[in-house]
């Protein structure tokens, strides 16, 4: 499901958009000329004012909100994380995905869906690479974020196994991430993550960049540094 047009009349819901990745998906994307739908709580916080940019106001729960988001999409971005820690709201991401996996199917207009998850998430079929495997659990205890885990986890297997023919779907799992700026260029490692620390900036432009590779659809891979 390739587009090789101008992105200038294509449109991208980001759902997360004044949050640590999702600020940087937004600035990307209007750099690159798209059209952006972003829902948030309380619009005031999304970071740039821009012709090209619609703000809704709402949150995961409000139906009317998430349709009015994804309305005429080409694609849609989604790097919520909800709090972390014990603040964070056990099941709210699924719960999430579940009232918005109608609307996208039923979006026409849809190419491609991401969804941005945590690194220790294993694939759809429960497989992960022995060292996450192992220190998923107890890295995710420590900080208070088994519930965290334990919702990504279920998003995925949701995305799977509910996959549209209509619309591709990209999973990706990102390397530990920081605020620092600069940083490597990142690339995808569909059998491994490495731990190396990335950067919000940089996984917001490549989220972006993301959704136009045919490579990456229908996979779950890790996002990393570039060697």
């Amino acid at each position: 499901m390739t587009n090789d047009d101008t992105t200038t009349q294509e449109t991208i819901a980001v759902f997360g958009s004044t949050g640590s990745t999702g600020r940087h998906v937004v600035r990307h994307a209007l750099a690159k000329g798209y059209k952006v739908r972003a829902l948030a709580r309380s619009p005031g916080k999304v970071p740039v004012e821009d012709g090209n940019l619609t703000v809704i106001k709402g949150d995961f729960k409000d139906l009317a909100a998430l349709k009015e988001t994804v309305q005429g999409a080409d694609y849609v971005i989604c790097c919520a994380g909800g709090a972390s820690g014990k603040a964070y709201e056990a099941g709210m991401m699924i719960a999430f995905i579940r009232r918005l996996w109608p609307l996208l199917v039923a979006e026409p207009a849809l190419k491609v869906f991401l969804f941005q998850s945590v690194i220790f998430a294993p694939k759809p079929d429960g497989s992960l690479p022995l060292l996450l495997k192992l220190l998923g659990p107890v890295a995710a205890f420590l900080n208070g974020n088994t519930p965290m885990l334990k919702d990504n986890t279920e998003v995925t297997k949701f995305i799977a196994a509910n996959k549209s023919d209509r619309f591709d779907y990209i999973v990706t799992r990102p390397d530990a991430i920081a605020e620092k700026d600069g940083g490597r260029a990142l690339t995808t490692d569909q059998h491994n993550g490495s731990l190396a620390t990335i950067t919000f900036a940089n996984l917001g432009g490549f989220t972006v960049d993301a959704l136009k590779d045919p490579s990456l659809y229908g996979t779950c891979p890790f996002v990393v540094a570039a060697k």
